[in-house]
């Protein structure tokens, strides 16, 4: 998306903004380790669509926090459906934008009183 000087930033802008920023994150791996995770994730969800997108999830948690990703899968083998999950949701969390939060059932409710000053 081509980038205009003195723009008006509106609330769409911001979106579009935070979704390019997300999605433009390159990264270089090893193919040898891209294959590793790639297997692991495959054995679990046997869903191309899913796997690709946990193995991206992988890579860029390893890229963001400087940890090997082979680490990760290894910290992950053995453990529940619902661990990995959780495990996944706080990387996911920690990696994204904080408009949202992954895996929690219950939201946070604001404080009345901050959010009746709140003026947009």
């Amino acid at each position: 998306m081509a980038t205009i000087i003195d723009s008006p930033r509106t609330q769409l802008d911001n979106t579009v903004r935070l979704f390019d920023n997300f999605y433009n994150f390159d990264l270089v791996v090893d193919a040898n380790q891209y294959e590793i995770v790639h297997s692991f994730f495959y054995e679990m969800t046997k869903n191309k669509n899913s796997t690709d997108n946990f193995t991206l999830l992988i890579f860029r948690i390893a890229t963001l926090s400087g940890e090997n990703p082979l680490n990760l899968i290894n910290y992950l083998n053995g453990k529940t459906n619902l661990e990995i999950n959780s495990i996944l949701a706080y990387y996911l969390n920690s990696a994204k934008s904080k408009t949202s939060l992954y895996g929690v059932s219950s939201t946070p409710q604001p404080n009345q009183n901050v959010q009746r000053n709140i003026v947009l």
